[in-house]
């Protein structure tokens, strides 16, 4: 008896078993005599499945169950039909859903691993989806006890692989900001820090030159993104487990953002300590910035500009306000391209140069590398990269692809979780005009924020009390 699964059919229209991920999804089974109940070994991400059985064998019930961790998916809602808004936060929201389990895996097939840098979107996308920061807590539990193993964090936890990502490090004070953003908890805060703090200094006594830049951290991963070939000819020698020797962009502007928000956690809990990010932004900017192209480069010796060496520095409020339009521009430039989990901090860079038309023209973009291919390829999850043919082993339900949820929110429709404001937000719409029928629906702190936007009128807040929520 043998049994397929798959996350898509193959042109004849069987199961394709054989998934792009990389994983075999066939299991030969050998019956007994009499009736038989056949119990898997895992669970598997599938949208089909056969069943082949030889001749003599009766099939007297199929189930499946799905799993994966609590979720009221009627608490965070979008109508929207204009542009696809709808569509797109419909399969970022069931990514987050299916591929929250135990922890926020990345995806439901191949790993199934906690990674660092892709649960800084997923948690921050599934607090919006549910408003319960209990998962996030877990998540940044796991990673606080993976230094453990290396003071500068495990890539992946729980877990034995022993993956370690620099730009996920580096990323993690921001995992601990949106805890605080959406909670206000300073203890939990204080809980964080030190490990915080100890991974800095590790990461400085190891690799910081006298400038204050990171010069080749040869141990861990630089990933700049992944795969390869959308890092916009990154003009930087990545080779693994082999990084070139020197000094390049991307891992020093996450450099300076976890400097920087350490130092912004030490000044909320009065808490003494040496500011050490302006520094490393001065030698940033005198070591990146090339004045003629208004844009930040690659490496020190190189003159290529790519889109990597500014979204991170555009996130962070590195890049100078004079290149502000330079930036803009590269996003809009076609052929210049990033993966799903960079695009999300590089949209967010344009939202803090309040350039949000453009911040919507990009999240709606109809090209080849934006969340509406993956609709047109027949998503009902987003999937790893922007289509299923731009990445050797795409994944076709990854959460770090569900950005666009925390960008529609927050950047968009102006929810701004602020725990130094009376509510612990601030409303600060940024809706297209033209943009008609919007209606979206949010938990927040215990009750239900709903955002309605008509034509030619300017969106409305509404909050009501949410009854029998419990906030962990």
């Amino acid at each position: 008896m043998l049994l397929r699964f798959g996350e898509e059919l193959n042109p004849k229209g069987r199961v394709r078993y054989e998934l792009r991920c990389n994983c075999r999804y066939q299991e030969r089974w050998t019956l007994d005599e009499g009736k038989n109940t056949l119990h898997h070994y895992d669970y598997k991400a599938f949208r089909y499945a056969e069943v082949l059985y030889p001749p003599g064998v009766e099939v007297w019930n199929l189930r499946a169950r799905e799993r994966h961790h609590p979720m009221d998916e009627g608490l965070c809602t979008l109508r929207c039909p204009t542009d696809e808004l709808e569509d797109i936060f419909a399969i970022c929201k069931n990514a987050v859903r299916c591929c929250t389990q135990d922890s926020f895996l990345d995806c439901c097939t191949r790993e199934k691993g906690q990674y660092l840098g892709d649960a800084v979107i997923t948690a921050r996308s599934h607090l919006w989806l549910t408003g319960d920061p209990s998962m996030l807590r877990k998540c940044i539990r796991d990673f606080l006890a993976s230094a453990k193993v290396s003071p500068t964090l495990m890539g992946v936890a729980p877990g034995s692989l022993m993956q370690e990502i620099g730009d996920f490090s580096l990323l993690f004070p921001q995992l601990v900001w949106t805890d605080w953003a959406f909670t206000g908890d300073r203890a939990f805060l204080g809980e964080c820090l030190p490990t915080i703090t100890a991974m800095l200094d590790t990461f400085a006594a190891k690799w910081q030159r006298a400038d204050g830049l990171l010069d080749t951290v040869d141990e861990l991963w630089n990933l700049v993104d992944w795969p390869e070939n959308l890092r916009d000819g990154y003009d930087f020698s990545l080779t693994r487990p082999i990084v070139g020797a020197g000094v390049h962009n991307v891992i020093n502007a996450l450099w300076y953002g976890a400097l920087e928000a350490e130092e912004r956690m030490r000044g909320l809990l009065g808490l003494p300590g040496e500011n050490r990010s302006e520094q490393v932004k001065e030698a940033f900017l005198r070591t990146f910035y090339r004045p003629e192209k208004r844009l930040l480069a690659d490496s020190e010796v190189s003159t290529h500009c790519s889109l990597h060496a500014n979204l991170y520095a555009a996130y962070f409020g590195l890049l100078p306000e004079e290149g502000w339009d330079a930036y803009e521009k590269l996003l809009c430039t076609p052929g210049r391209v990033c993966g799903a989990m960079p695009m999300y901090f590089a949209l967010r860079g344009l939202g803090r140069m309040e350039k949000y038309d453009t911040l919507y023209q990009l999240l709606t973009r109809t090209d080849e590398y934006g969340w509406r291919n993956m609709l047109r390829e027949g998503a009902t999850a987003c999937f790893e990269a922007w289509g299923k043919e731009q990445k050797w082993n795409t994944s076709l339900c990854h959460a770090w692809s569900s950005g666009a949820i925390p960008l529609l929110i927050e950047e968009l429709a102006g929810l701004r979780p602020d725990p130094d404001s009376r509510l612990g937000l601030r409303f600060d719409p940024r809706l297209p005009e033209a943009l008609d029928g919007f209606t979206l629906q949010a938990p927040f702190r215990g009750g239900l924020l709903k955002v309605t936007k008509a034509r030619g009128t300017p969106p409305t807040l509404e909050r009501m009390e949410l009854e029998c929520f419990t906030q962990n």
